[in-house]
């Protein structure tokens, strides 16, 4: 199916709709800017990439996974072999920092779909953001136990 018609079956009613105080919001993990418009809905489309907080310890630098959608020659595997269970997306963790994240966010989306691409690093740079403040926060704090 193309996309267009996906998103006008499901532009309306889907999991990820939240609406509120008139405002329409999504919860999808490839949308990254969490409004529910055509351009930004990643759940429809091929080449779709999320970028999800992770629990992550004091001092630890790896706070950001990767949602990346799996490409149709896994779908058609799992098709093949019946697994219903299969999700079709895979986590990236990245463990050398939003350095790495940002290069695996220009590779994967390439020349296509910049709004999308800036979209997805701007989250990461918030998040990396509220990341650091949380973690100077937890030091100061533990600090400000041991005396």
């Amino acid at each position: 199916m193309s996309q267009s018609v996906l998103w006008e079956v499901v532009k309306g009613n889907n999991a990820f709709l939240v609406k509120r105080n008139g405002l329409t919001l999504s919860t999808d993990p490839f949308n990254n800017t969490g409004v529910q418009t055509y351009s930004s809905t990643g759940f429809i489309t091929q080449n779709a990439i999320g970028v999800v907080p992770t629990q992550a310890k004091v001092n630890q630098i790896n706070n950001v996974n990767l949602v990346a959608r799996k490409s149709t020659k896994f779908q058609q595997a799992d098709r093949k072999t019946k697994n219903t269970q299969s999700v079709y997306a895979s986590t990236l963790s990245v463990k050398h920092g939003i350095h790495t994240a940002s290069r695996v966010i220009r590779k994967r989306f390439g020349t296509r779909r910049l709004g999308l691409q800036k979209a997805a690093l701007r989250k990461l740079v918030k998040l990396n953001r509220a990341n650091a403040v949380r973690r100077r926060n937890e030091i100061a704090a533990s600090k400000a136990q041991k005396k």
